[in-house]
């Protein structure tokens, strides 16, 4: 079975707001999207799940980009947010926790750029940016950010300011890189192996 769902960009009070500040108007935008990815070959399919990535690793790094503009500028006031929290929530429809994070990560990279590249080159996370938030100094950044690359969330966590991990306080510096996993065998039905 096909599944489509017509997508439609709605008017909101930001829209209203960015057309007051000369922003040209929005034309809706009607996207039909299917989520039946059953007929693509296993290779295929895998080429698609890393493009898409891929591509949600540099959106992600954007919003985190505009998001770091609104706050900056305040405009969440003008739309009727007393917060942009409270705009993240509201407008964007982000979780609390989402639009805590997202606002955290937004700031930290606004202070330090190199953050959003590593976001969008997948090098980052975003709980990784998150977790070195509180840590994170324009003269450790560099280290932190080189030695907290690839890691997993749980890796992450072992960052801890500390006299006894060096200069930079994480014990990340101390450990070895990740390992990439090696060739794995194909797991359940791999009928579709050419493509």
């Amino acid at each position: 079975m096909n599944y489509c769902l017509p997508v439609s960009m709605n008017t909101s009070p930001v829209n209203d707001l960015a057309s007051l500040l000369g922003a040209p108007p929005r034309k809706d935008l009607v996207v039909m999207r299917t989520y039946d990815l059953t007929h693509l070959s296993d290779p295929v399919l895998l080429r698609g799940l890393n493009s898409v990535v891929a591509q949600e690793r540099g959106a992600s790094a954007e919003v985190l980009a505009y998001l770091a503009e609104v706050d900056e500028r305040r405009l969440y006031l003008l739309a009727g947010f007393p917060s942009i929290h409270a705009f993240c929530v509201g407008e964007l429809r982000f979780s609390e926790d989402a639009a805590y994070k997202r606002i955290q990560a937004a700031r930290t990279a606004r202070r330090l750029p190199a953050i959003f590249d590593a976001l969008a080159e997948g090098r980052l996370h975003l709980a990784a940016v998150c977790l070195l938030a509180p840590h994170l100094t324009p003269e450790n950044a560099n280290e932190l950010l080189a030695a907290a690359t690839h890691h997993t969330k749980s890796r992450s966590s072992n960052c801890s300011p500390s006299a006894s991990h060096g200069r930079s306080g994480c014990r990340w510096c101390s450990l070895s890189p990740p390992r990439r996993p090696g060739p794995s065998l194909p797991r359940g039905n791999s009928r579709r192996m050419s493509g």
